[in-house]
């Protein structure tokens, strides 16, 4: 068996082609969803400036709760 990866630019038409594919005996379809990235990569740094500045918190109690 060989495998064929398709491309398709426009996501309006390929459910037409999925349809179209299925019907071909000799053709079995596998549909693989396209992965979204959870992060794109650019990110600003500096908003996470400052976010713990009101907080007070020491490295010793960033350890205790790390061990726990």
């Amino acid at each position: 068996m060989q495998r064929i990866i398709i491309n398709v630019k426009d996501d309006k038409k390929i459910n037409a082609l999925v349809s179209f594919l299925k019907e071909i005996s000799f053709i079995d379809v596998e549909r693989q969803e396209k992965k979204v990235s959870a992060t794109s990569g650019k990110g600003d740094l500096k908003k996470l400036f400052g976010i713990w500045r009101t907080r007070h918190i020491t490295l010793a109690d960033i350890r205790n709760k790390a061990w726990r």
